[in-house]
C-alpha cells in the first residue's frame, strides 16, 4: 500500500509540474471585432484595449466601447497602458490650423478621465504621450519640453522631449542620461521606473530610475539600448544594439544587475516586447530570410512561436503585443496569406493528459481496492 500511494503522489506530482517543464502549446483564436480595431493590450479578465476606428477603445464580453477622453471632435488615440487595478492611460492626437500634430496624454479609471497636461510650453501646448501606469495610477511618458531643438520649420519648431512621472496630479520631469531627450515606458508596482534617454555622446541607453535617480543600465558591447518594461518583481526588457553600429539589436532581460541576450540570434534583430508577473516574456525577431517572427522566453529558454501550434493550421505568428498573467498571448499572425490580430491560449500537452489519464485510472484503481476491502 505504501508503494502504492508513492506512486500516486508522483503521478499527482507531476501532472502539475508538467506544463512548467514541457514546451508550451497554444491554441489560435482569431479576434474578427472590425475591421479598423486594433487590439494591443490584454489584461487578466480577458478584455483588449487599443483602438477601435482610430479611436480610444477597450473591448469586452463581445462588445466594443469608445472612450471618449478629448474635447477634439475628430481625435486619433488608443490605449496603451493598463494597471491590473483598472487604470487605463492613453493618447490622443489630432491636427491643428497649420497642419501641426497636437498630442494629449490622458488617465482613465471607474469611467473619470484626466488630462495628463504637459511641461510648461512657450509656443503652445504640449505633446504628451503616456506608456505605461501601475496600480497606484501613476503614469510615465514623455512630453515635449522648451529645449527648442535645431532645424525643421522656423514658424513650427520642434522641441525635446522628456521622460515624465505623473501622480497626485502632478507631471515630474525625469531629465535625461545628459543628453537632450529620454522617454519612459515602464513602471512597477513599487513605482521603478525604466525606458530611454540619451546620454551625453548622444547615445540612446536603456534607463532605470528609482530612489529619485536615472541610472544606465547599460548595453551589448557598449551599443545602445532602451528598456521596454519592468514587472513587480523588478525583472526588466528590452532591447540592445550589438555594437557600436546600431545595425543589429538583440533582445535582452535584465535581472539581478546583469543584462542576458534572450537567444534569438546574435546576426538577427530582436526586441522584448512585454513581461508578464510570472516572468514570461515575448518579443519578435527576424527569421535567416529576414521575415519577422515572434517569441515567448520562459525558464530560460527560447522558443519561436511557430513552433508550438498545430502545423496543420498552417499559422505564422508575425509579431506580438501582450501576455497577462494566465500566459494568453495577443499577436498578429498569418494563415494562407490572410493576417490578423490573434489570441495565443495556452493547452496541456499531450503528455500532460496522458499522465492525467494514468492518475485518474490509478485513483479508480485504489478505490476499488479500498471498496474490497471495506
Amino acid at each position: 500500500m505504501r508503494f502504492v500511494r508513492s506512486l500516486l503522489s508522483a503521478l499527482v506530482l507531476g501532472i502539475f509540474a508538467a506544463p512548467a517543464l514541457a514546451a508550451p502549446s497554444y491554441a489560435v483564436t482569431t479576434l474578427n471585432t472590425g475591421q479598423y480595431d486594433q487590439w494591443r493590450l490584454i489584461d487578466n479578465a480577458g478584455t483588449l484595449y487599443g483602438s477601435s476606428n482610430w479611436r480610444t477603445a477597450f473591448h469586452a464580453g463581445g462588445s466594443t466601447t469608445v472612450v471618449h477622453v478629448s474635447t477634439s471632435p475628430f481625435p486619433t488615440g488608443e490605449i496603451t497602458a493598463i494597471s491590473n487595478a483598472g487604470h487605463m492611460a492613453s493618447y490622443e492626437y489630432w491636427t491643428t490650423i497649420g497642419d501641426v500634430v497636437t498630442a494629449s496624454g490622458y488617465l482613465t479609471v471607474n469611467g473619470v478621465t484626466t488630462d495628463l497636461g504637459g511641461f510648461s510650453h512657450q509656443s503652445g501646448p504640449a505633446d504628451t504621450f503616456s506608456h505605461g501606469v501601475n496600480n497606484a495610477g501613476t503614469v510615465v511618458g514623455s512630453s515635449s519640453t522648451n529645449l527648442r531643438l535645431p532645424g525643421g520649420d522656423p514658424h513650427y519648431p520642434r522641441f525635446a522631449s522628456h521622460a515624465y512621472v505623473y501622480s497626485d496630479n502632478k507631471m515630474k520631469d525625469l531629465g535625461t542620461l545628459g543628453g537632450t531627450h529620454s522617454s519612459a515606458l515602464g513602471i512597477n508596482a513599487a513605482g521603478t521606473i525604466v525606458g530611454s534617454a540619451e546620454n551625453a555622446n548622444h547615445q540612446d541607453r536603456a534607463f532605470i530610475y528609482q530612489n529619485g535617480r536615472m541610472s544606465d543600465l547599460g548595453g551589448f558591447s557598449s551599443g545602445s539600448s532602451l528598456a521596454s518594461g519592468i514587472n513587480d518583481a523588478g525583472t526588466i526588457i528590452g532591447q540592445s544594439a550589438r555594437d557600436s553600429s546600431d545595425y543589429v539589436k538583440s533582445a535582452f532581460v535584465y535581472a539581478n544587475g546583469a543584462m542576458t541576450d534572450l537567444g534569438w540570434g546574435a546576426q538577427r534583430s530582436s526586441t522584448a516586447v512585454d513581461i508578464n508577473e510570472l516572468g514570461q516574456i515575448i518579443g519578435y525577431g527576424a527569421d535567416a530570410s529576414g521575415q519577422q517572427r515572434g517569441f515567448i522566453y520562459q525558464h530560460g529558454q527560447l522558443l519561436q512561436l511557430d513552433t508550438a501550434l498545430d502545423p496543420l493550421d498552417n499559422w505564422i505568428v508575425k509579431a506580438t503585443y501582450s501576455i497577462n498573467d494566465h500566459g494568453l498571448i495577443l499577436a498578429d499572425a498569418c494563415k494562407l496569406g490572410v493576417c490578423g490580430t490573434v489570441l495565443l491560449s495556452p493547452v496541456p500537452e499531450p503528455e500532460t493528459y496522458a499522465m492525467m489519464l494514468a492518475g485518474l485510472g490509478l485513483l479508480g484503481f485504489c478505490a476499488r481496492r479500498r471498496a474490497r476491502a471495506a
